[in-house]
């Protein structure tokens, strides 16, 4: 099993950076929270240009042909830039569509040409979906991004849905911690949808590839609130002296980038097993939720406090880490969740 990236994954890496920089500055982050959906139609057909929801599709379904891996990459970068929207939903549907079907041919078409935005609906929260024909009824609770999406990923026991916004669509927004990425109850009822896949387990490797992209945005937010830090740490001064220079600084930025390797190395490991469908690759990203929530929410806070008494002002951009940072956590399996999972599997070995 080789870990190491190839030079593709790099250039796909410098190419994603290179567009978030220029698009998506942290002002650009900042005055797009709150705003209206139509906000991030010019973002979303550049991105789609560029290929960013096709990049793990095969070249038959209009994909560029790679896999979990390279959306591995896209996602870390999306989330050292904290991208506002419904960038999980729109890939993970992209997948589901490209196993639907006739019927799925259009919506395919528009949501890689950046037309559609969809928002994931994983988390079971909401109770059972009752799913009869061709529609749908049920609630999911907490949606991420569900007030930017033109349609919805459902992920359920029932199989997997694509259910586009309008009628028999109700979303009602919810106040969120994150304001870069806002929440939404969504009730469906008798809403028109399109089965992807059908019951039992046809949302497992849908479900495992949310968390795993879920993860790697995560460890772009952890590098990322280490860079803030040390940027940070070479250029204040207190007492005539870099604050870098002190023991107390240097060591929480030593253990920041320690734990921002173990989340990378985690994260990696377990994207590259479900990739190879290994025996153990539903363990891999039990562990791989559990290390980088614990470095994200760990970080986030240590770069509050290296950034001192401005760390906590709205102008300093360390408390949105840490907002996203506890999001990610409370979601696709929250580390208490997490660990219970593999408890009972090693009780079951």
């Amino acid at each position: 099993m080789d870990l190491m990236p190839t030079a593709e994954q790099d250039a796909i890496r410098d190419s994603v950076r290179a567009f978030l920089d220029a698009e998506l500055p942290m002002e650009r982050v900042r005055a797009l929270m709150g705003a209206p959906p139509s906000a991030y139609d010019e973002i979303w057909r550049a991105a789609a240009g560029l290929g960013f929801f096709a990049l793990g599709l095969s070249e038959a379904r209009g994909g560029a042909g790679y896999s979990l891996t390279e959306e591995m990459v896209l996602f870390e970068e999306l989330g050292r830039t904290l991208a506002p929207g419904p960038w999980l939903g729109t890939v993970l549907a992209a997948h589901g569509l490209a196993e639907g079907g006739e019927r799925a041919r259009s919506p395919l078409t528009r949501l890689l040409a950046g037309e559609l935005r969809a928002a994931a609906c994983i988390d079971p929260w909401g109770g059972p979906l009752v799913v009869r024909g061709d529609r749908v009824s049920g609630t999911r609770s907490t949606v991420l991004g569900a007030g930017l999406a033109d349609a919805f990923v459902v992920v359920d026991d029932a199989g997997v849905l694509f259910v586009p916004a309008g009628d028999g669509v109700t979303v009602a927004p919810l106040p969120s911690l994150d304001a870069s990425n806002p929440v939404a109850t969504v009730t469906f009822h008798d809403a028109p949808c399109i089965a992807l896949g059908a019951a039992p387990g046809a949302g497992s490797a849908l479900r495992r590839a949310a968390t795993l992209l879920a993860c790697a945005d995560a460890v772009g937010g952890i590098t990322r609130t280490l860079e803030m830090s040390v940027e940070y740490a070479k250029v204040r001064h207190q007492f005539g002296k870099p604050i870098g220079s002190f023991q107390a600084v240097k060591h929480r930025c030593a253990d920041m980038a320690v734990r921002a390797e173990v989340a990378r190395s985690a994260t990696i490991y377990a994207t590259v097993s479900a990739r190879d469908d290994a025996a153990d690759a539903d363990f891999q990203v039990a562990v791989a939720k559990v290390l980088c929530a614990n470095a994200y929410v760990q970080n986030a806070a240590d770069n509050v406090q290296n950034h001192g008494g401005m760390g906590y002002t709205w102008e300093c951009d360390a408390h949105l880490y840490v907002k996203r940072a506890r999001a990610f956590d409370a979601t696709l399996g929250s580390r208490r969740a997490q660990l219970d999972a593999l408890v009972n599997q090693f009780r079951a070995a």
